[in-house]
């Protein structure tokens, strides 16, 4: 259980990064705007219904696709496929750009249920977590439906922590911060990202030639 909690935990932190959806560009916004309670708000509401597609996408990959033979090398393609095109928006991205002003209430129970609406009617999200837990399932990890639920919490407690963590270098080094620094740092992480999808790939490979 407690490995599932670390890996919803670094899933969570890093696919968090990239300053793309509505619910991250606005916690960026909100910092460099000095709205700092309501940026974190708005992150852990985020993290709430981020959990709760992670839970639903895990348990139902665990319950109904786990154990088919023929999911281990499918998984290793899409794990492949993800992974690349991921490696590749990440080692390209530019997004964090300066943020323009919002409107809203900064109290923290309006700032976390924002957050949690604008991601809860994503639906989109659902196909993103069984994705992840595709890539799971073709690192050899063994999906449980019992460990479905520390693997929400985990992955809660990551992009909780991904704003959290955002949110305060933006409290502290706002007039100094520069959105390109954010920028590199997701570059390199989506070269590492390359790599491992390239790992993948050869798995795959390996995989249906066997």
């Amino acid at each position: 259980m407690l490995l599932a909690v670390l890996l919803g935990f670094t899933f969570g932190f890093f696919g968090s990064m990239p300053v793309a959806g509505p619910a991250s560009a606005l916690v960026l916004s909100r910092g460099l705007l000095g709205r700092f309670l309501s940026g974190v708000m708005i992150g852990l509401g985020c993290a709430v219904a981020e959990g709760v597609y992670a839970f639903l996408a895990y348990w139902g990959f665990a319950t109904f696709l786990a154990g088919y033979p023929f999911i281990e090398g499918v998984s290793h393609v899409v794990a492949a496929i993800i992974l690349l095109a991921l490696g590749v928006t990440f080692a390209r991205y530019s997004g964090a750009k300066e943020a323009q002003q919002t409107q809203g209430s900064d109290a923290a129970l309006p700032s976390a249920a924002l957050g949690f609406w604008i991601t809860i009617l994503n639906p989109a999200l659902m196909a993103t977590w069984t994705a992840s837990a595709t890539t799971l399932n073709s690192a050899g990890v063994v999906l449980s439906k019992e460990a479905a639920l520390p693997f929400a919490v985990g992955v809660a407690a990551g992009i909780g922590s991904w704003f959290s963590i955002l949110t305060g270098l933006l409290k502290r080094f706002r007039g100094r911060f520069q959105p390109s620094s954010l920028n590199r740092v997701i570059r390199v992480i989506g070269v590492l990202i390359l790599g491992l999808g390239l790992w993948f790939a050869y798995k795959a490979i390996v995989h249906f030639l066997r």
